[in-house]
C-alpha cells in the first residue's frame, strides 16, 4: 500500500465529463489500497477569464482582492471533483481548501512562498480511510489573508503535500506523458525522458519548459519528493524526477520561451526580480525578465533557446552548429548566458516553428540522442 499524492492541472478538469472519467480512475486507485490525495487546479481556462474580467473592471485590481478572485476556481474543482467520486462511493471523498490544510505562506499576494503544511486534517482523512481532494494553487499567509501560489501553483501544492505526508510518490498529470527532449508540439521528433534529475529538471523549467513549475520542482529537490509526470487521459506515466539520472552527461533538452523581455541596465539600477543576467553581443551588461516582470520596464522583446544537460556549454561543436542555424534562420543574437548546465541564446525575433524542429533535430536525431 503507497500514499500517492495526485496533481490534475485546469486541462485535464475542464469539463464534467472529463471530471468523471478521473474520478473512476482514482476510486480504483483507493480501491487498489493506496492511500490517495488528489489536488486539482481551476476548470480549464476559468482563472484566466476571471483575471480579464477583473481588469475591465480596474486597470490595476488590488492584489489581495485577486488573490480572493482566482482562488475561487480551485475551490469550484474540489467541489466538482468529490460530488463525482462520491457519485460513485458514496462518502468517500472530502474537500479542502489551502486554508484548511493549513498550507501557510508569506504575504506576497500573486506569488506567494509556501513556509509550511501543518495537514493534521489530510491525516486525519487519510486514516478515516477517504480520499482528501485539494484546492492547488492557494493556501493562507500568516497575516490569515487568502494567497495564490503564482502560475503553475498547484504543482507547488501538490510537491509540499507529498513532502508533508512523506508520500512514495507525487503524480502530476497533465496533457503530455511526461517530460520530452522539447516541447512535441514544436518539434514532433522530440523524445521522452525515461529519467530526469531534480537539477536538469530545474534548468528546463526556468528556461521556460511548461512541464513543472521551477518552485515545485526546487521544493521537491529540497525535500526529496520524487515526482512521476503523465499523461491525464491516459493514466500513464512517463518520466520520472528525482535525484538519480543514467543520462547526466548528455545533452537533454532544448526548449523555447517565447515570453520575455531584453532589457539594457546602467550602474545602479536596481534588479526585478526573476532576472537573468548575461553579455550581449555588443558587450554590454543586460538582464533579461520574464514578461510578467516587465510590465511596468522599458524593454525589447526577445525570445530564448536554451540547450541544457551536463557541461553543455563545452560541446562547442553543437553550439556553433545552433548559432550557424539561426544565422541562417536571419535571426540576430542579442545576448548569451553560458553556465556549466545550460547555455542560453536570446534572440531579437521569434522562431518558426519549422527551424525550431530543425534545431531540435540537429542537435538530437542526428547525435542519435
Amino acid at each position: 500500500m503507497a500514499l500517492v499524492v495526485q496533481k490534475y492541472g485546469g486541462s485535464s478538469v475542464a469539463t464534467p465529463e472529463q471530471i468523471r472519467d478521473l474520478a473512476r480512475r482514482i476510486v480504483a486507485r483507493h480501491e487498489a489500497g493506496d492511500k490517495v490525495v488528489v489536488v486539482v487546479s481551476a476548470m480549464g481556462k476559468s482563472t484566466d477569464a476571471l483575471v480579464r474580467q477583473a481588469h475591465e473592471l480596474a486597470e490595476h485590481p488590488d492584489p489581495r482582492e485577486m488573490d480572493m478572485l482566482v482562488s475561487a476556481g480551485e475551490r469550484i474543482s474540489i467541489a466538482m471533483m468529490s460530488i463525482a467520486i462520491n457519485g460513485i462511493r458514496p462518502g468517500l471523498a472530502v474537500s479542502f481548501t489551502g486554508s484548511q490544510i493549513g498550507l501557510i505562506t508569506d504575504c506576497n499576494h500573486g506569488d506567494a512562498r509556501v513556509l509550511e503544511i501543518r495537514g493534521d486534517r489530510l491525516r486525519q482523512a487519510l486514516d478515516e480511510g477517504r480520499i482528501a481532494v485539494v484546492a492547488g494553487f492557494q493556501g493562507v499567509s500568516t497575516a490569515r489573508e487568502i494567497t495564490t501560489l503564482g502560475r503553475g501553483g498547484s504543482d507547488t501544492t501538490a510537491v509540499a503535500v507529498a513532502a508533508a505526508l512523506q508520500a512514495d510518490v507525487c503524480e502530476i498529470y497533465s496533457d503530455v506523458d511526461g517530460v520530452y527532449t522539447s516541447d512535441p508540439r514544436l518539434a514532433p521528433s522530440a523524445r521522452r525522458l525515461d529519467t530526469v534529475d531534480y537539477e536538469t529538471m530545474l534548468e528546463m523549467s526556468a528556461a521556460g519548459a511548461k512541464v513543472l513549475k521551477d518552485d515545485a520542482v526546487e521544493y521537491a529537490r529540497r525535500l526529496g519528493v520524487r515526482i512521476a509526470a503523465g499523461s491525464s487521459s491516459s493514466g500513464r506515466i512517463g518520466t520520472i524526477v528525482s535525484s538519480e539520472n543514467l543520462n547526466r552527461e548528455t545533452l537533454q533538452s532544448m526548449v523555447y520561451y517565447d515570453r520575455l523581455r531584453w532589457i539594457a541596465f546602467g550602474a545602479g539600477v536596481p534588479l526585478p526580480p526573476d532576472c537573468r543576467l548575461c553579455q550581449s553581443i555588443e558587450g554590454r551588461t543586460v538582464v533579461v525578465v520574464d514578461e510578467k516582470h516587465a510590465a511596468a520596464m522599458e524593454g525589447v522583446p526577445c525570445v530564448s533557446l536554451s540547450l541544457i544537460g551536463s557541461r553543455v556549454a563545452a560541446q562547442r561543436e553543437r553550439v556553433n552548429a545552433v548559432l550557424g542555424m539561426l544565422e541562417e534562420a536571419g535571426n540576430r543574437v542579442l545576448a548569451i548566458s553560458s553556465a556549466a548546465s545550460k547555455y542560453e541564446i536570446f534572440l531579437e525575433d521569434p522562431l518558426p516553428q519549422p527551424v525550431v524542429a530543425a534545431i531540435h533535430d540537429a542537435l538530437f536525431t542526428a547525435a542519435g540522442q
